[in-house]
């Protein structure tokens, strides 16, 4: 079992790295692409990016979005965004919010790794306490 959970935490870093590696061949970064509802923070996706990678919070309707921009913006920096992504649940108005831009490092528009690890053993041990 120890074995296993290694196994897939390696290869979770692994997978990470090598598709990172494959946009930065292009001289691009790596970004997040994609959609949570309920304000989940999406880690999926993969978008090789010019500009800058986003991650727009919209909180009327507890929605994470993140993406890129072919635009270069400032590292750090943030703009009120509305997307042109209708919903569907909130009478197809459109996502708005803070969108937050980076641009110093592959798949900069994820959670913080601390918060990720603690995800991660978070899940283990409801496992472990299930079974």
């Amino acid at each position: 079992m120890r074995l296993y959970l290694l196994g897939v935490l390696a290869a979770f870093c692994f997978s990470e790295a090598l598709t990172a590696t494959n946009c930065s061949t292009k001289g691009e970064i790596s970004c997040y692409s994609c959609m949570g509802r309920d304000m989940e923070n999406c880690q999926s996706g993969l978008t090789c990016c010019k500009g800058a990678c986003f991650k727009l919070e919209d909180i009327k309707h507890n929605v994470i979005v993140k993406g890129c921009v072919n635009n270069r913006e400032e590292d750090a920096s943030m703009k009120v965004r509305e997307l042109n992504v209708p919903l569907y649940w909130a009478n197809k108005e459109k996502v708005k919010g803070e969108s937050f831009f980076c641009t110093g490092k592959e798949f900069c528009n994820e959670t913080s790794r601390l918060s990720l690890l603690a995800s991660f053993f978070t899940a283990i041990l409801a496992f472990v306490i299930i079974r």
